[in-house]
């Protein structure tokens, strides 16, 4: 799990969401295809994200996440 760091609002994506990390690319370079649910499960977002727009999400990130 993921938390991303900026707003990518065209995606409808914002800063803290918690995704999860479905693929791992390294060519032509490293990327991270993470999917971003809603409460309900419903995909809200899945895109390609460079490593400098995410961190691990902790423990409490995740644990908040709506169920």
């Amino acid at each position: 799990m993921v938390t991303l760091i900026r707003d990518i609002p065209e995606e409808g994506l914002r800063a803290g969401m918690v995704g999860a990390v479905i693929d791992v690319y390294a060519e032509p370079v490293l990327a991270y295809e993470v999917e971003f649910c809603d409460a309900l499960g419903r995909t809200i977002g899945q895109l390609a994200l460079l490593p400098e727009q995410l961190r691990p999400a902790t423990a409490a990130e995740i644990q908040a996440r709506p169920a």
